[in-house]
């Protein structure tokens, strides 16, 4: 079996990052992706470890996979909190531990920073990855349901009202 390294993602790195993150976007049915924009605020992460982290498996110079990580301010969990927003192992390379390896790797270096919680969001239709989830220690919090509004978003409807975001 080849053997694949975990590592911070280098600059050097990105033009293999962004081939996966597309192929990502492609595979969660996200609208949207623009390599330019997605370079830009790969790079803010690079130059400002305070907004997150992003980690590659790598086996010699092939990207097999990546995580991202993403920081916010949590008084629910009473410190610093990360959010996994994106993780992805090429298909070709599924089966062989990498996912496993990029997030045990992401939680020893999360947990050595004091991180007080990671969470992240699966696809409901997305069997297989809400598997490996709960097998990685995540647990469904069905008490919540994931809303959000996109900066500059339109109103679905006439009785919504605007927040100024």
């Amino acid at each position: 079996m080849r053997k694949h390294v975990i590592q911070p993602l280098q600059s050097r790195d990105l033009p293999n990052l962004l081939k996966l993150a597309q192929a990502y976007w492609g595979f969660e049915k996200i609208r949207g992706f623009r390599t330019k924009d997605y370079r830009k605020l790969a790079v803010k992460i690079l130059k400002n470890p305070s907004l997150g982290r992003i980690w590659v498996a790598v086996e010699g110079e092939r990207l097999l996979g990546y995580l991202v990580v993403v920081f916010l301010m949590s008084l629910e969990y009473r410190g610093i909190a990360a959010e996994i927003d994106e993780l992805y192992v090429d298909r070709l390379e599924r089966g062989r531990g990498v996912g496993e390896s990029l997030l045990q790797a992401a939680g020893k270096k999360l947990k050595q920073q004091g991180i007080a919680s990671i969470s992240l969001r699966v696809g409901k239709s997305n069997r297989r990855g809400i598997h490996f989830y709960k097998e990685m220690g995540f647990r469904r919090r069905n008490e919540f349901l994931v809303m959000d509004r996109k900066r500059g978003g339109r109103h679905q409807a006439p009785s919504v009202r605007s927040v100024g975001f």
